[in-house]
């Protein structure tokens, strides 16, 4: 369920403006969004994600061969938020719809994950990946899915390109390692080791 969370965002709003590090980056000028204009982001995001969901939820659960265990995930929409969280599920207001529908696809996959912690236990990223950090670690994998996502079922290579591109320009250096090394290893091949990999 996609909506805003009124009790969340001035939190968000005030963690944005305040935190230094985010004002060496020009959030100190950010201004927030009013809730008429929230709302109609929200209103955009959801036309925009019902396009798009039964195909991204079940391919991302048919090629991991897992199920969600919850029917109803919650995602929080604020004002502005510097990185988006899957634990709750937390996404800044700023994204045109259609980055909206990547942004979310990319935190359902760590959900995903998250509900199958039984077969999916953290040490298997330790095992397939033991020099690399924990950031990127679970970014090679929930990469991989991505790309499947993009290629195989959306057929649309330039998501793909505008994921790569944003990781490398916006994120740490753990995210574009993680875009490097999916790159390198093959997304098919890395998805059907992790596969053999599950308890």
């Amino acid at each position: 369920m996609i909506k805003y969370s009124k009790l969340l965002d001035p939190i968000f709003i005030f963690y944005c403006k305040n935190n230094p590090d985010l004002k060496i980056r020009g959030w100190n000028d950010w201004i927030p969004p009013d809730n008429e204009e929230i709302e109609k982001r929200i209103r955009d995001y959801k036309r925009k994600w019902s396009e798009y969901e039964k195909q991204i939820m079940e391919g991302m659960c048919e090629v991991l061969g897992l199920k969600f265990r919850r029917n109803t995930i919650d995602v929080y929409i604020v004002s502005g938020n510097p990185r988006q969280l899957s634990d709750p599920i937390v996404i800044k207001s700023g994204f045109k719809a259609d980055q909206f529908v990547d942004s979310l696809a990319h935190e359902l996959i760590h959900k995903l994950f998250e509900d199958n912690a039984k077969k999916f236990p953290i040490s298997i990223l330790e095992e397939m990946f033991p020099k690399e950090t924990v950031t990127a670690r679970n970014h090679i994998v929930t990469y991989s899915v991505l790309k499947y996502i993009y290629l195989d079922i959306l057929k649309d290579n330039s998501r793909l390109e505008r994921d790569i591109k944003n990781a490398t320009k916006h994120a740490t250096e753990d995210y574009s390692r993680a875009w490097k090394l999916v790159e390198e290893g093959g997304y098919i091949e890395l998805i059907k080791k992790l596969k053999s990999r599950l308890k």
